[in-house]
């Protein structure tokens, strides 16, 4: 079944972009980024001061992410996929990306989730190397333990602080194990 992802979410100042794959079907019938109420991304994002709240209404949260010029979009513009699963993406179209960078880079690129090979093997021309971060994913077993939880909110806390060039400020109690 054919799947279209969604337009890009871009501030008018790039620091960094964050690139999933291709959003799952709760996400497409919102049209919201990382829409699955399970999916971790909104969570981790505040543990990291990205956005001020997870729980705050969608055009807060991207108008946060603007604010600190942080891009967010997915490698395929559209794919066949049956269900949300990535592992079951076929035929992907590749988004605007090299167009994106040749416009409005350079900038750091952090990859939701381990998919460097598709990175290379689609936009392995660009000049920048990205950085893989776990999968905010529910499925992935990196979340399913509190310490497996802190772990992951501190990989990309780490990557998301560098990327911006900002110190890492100190988590907000209880923001890393929610996550």
């Amino acid at each position: 079944m054919a799947k279209r992802g969604l337009p890009p979410i871009l501030p008018r100042s790039i620091r960094v972009l964050i690139l999933g794959s291709l959003p799952s079907d709760a996400s497409i019938a919102k049209q919201q980024y990382y829409g699955h109420p399970q999916n971790h991304f909104w969570r981790v994002l505040e543990a990291c001061g990205a956005v001020e709240s997870a729980a705050a209404p969608y055009a807060k949260r991207v108008r946060d992410l603007k604010a600190r010029g942080i891009a967010v979009w997915d490698l395929y513009a559209a794919a066949d996929r049956e269900g949300s699963g990535d592992e079951k993406i076929r035929d992907p179209i590749p988004n605007a990306i090299k167009a994106l960078w040749e416009e409005r880079g350079p900038f750091p690129v952090l990859l939701n989730g381990r998919r460097r090979n598709e990175w290379r093997r689609h936009f392995g021309d660009l000049p920048v190397e990205p950085i893989e971060l776990p999968s905010t994913s529910p499925r992935p077993l990196h979340w399913n333990t509190p310490a497996d939880r802190v772990a992951a909110v501190a990989e990309w806390r780490s990557a998301l602080h560098a990327a911006l060039g900002t110190s890492r400020p100190r988590p907000r109690p209880g923001n890393a194990a929610r996550s």
